[in-house]
């Protein structure tokens, strides 16, 4: 079957559309995004790390849900790996950043300027 030139398929005009065209990629990362920034801020400090794993965990799951939606065979795999490991790393950065700033409002000096000085 041959389209037009002139008119996209009605699934590429919907929001199923626009998410296949950016591969699936940016919805699992904004995820990740806000949900590890939500953490940073709302997550008691002694239960951190836990919320971040859980929302690390949630990031993936909303990739396969996203590459499912999409049902494109083709690159399956190095999509949904990438938008994984994209969503973890970016959960990660976040939860370093934190601990940065958590540390140097602690008091703690990365580069101690007395290190030895008794």
């Amino acid at each position: 079957m041959v389209q037009s030139a002139g008119k996209a398929p009605q699934q590429r005009r919907s929001v199923v559309g626009r998410v296949a065209r950016s591969q699936g990629l940016i919805v699992p990362w904004c995820v990740a995004l806000v949900l590890a920034i939500t953490v940073e801020i709302f997550a008691p400090v002694s239960h951190r790390w836990d919320w971040f794993a859980a929302a690390a965990g949630v990031a993936v799951i909303v990739t396969f849900l996203v590459q499912i939606t999409i049902a494109r065979p083709d690159g399956f795999i190095l999509r949904t790996s990438t938008s994984a490991l994209g969503s973890v790393l970016i959960v990660g950065i976040v939860s370093f950043v934190g601990a940065l700033f958590s540390a140097s409002g602690a008091g703690l000096s990365l580069f101690p300027a007395d290190f030895g000085a008794s």
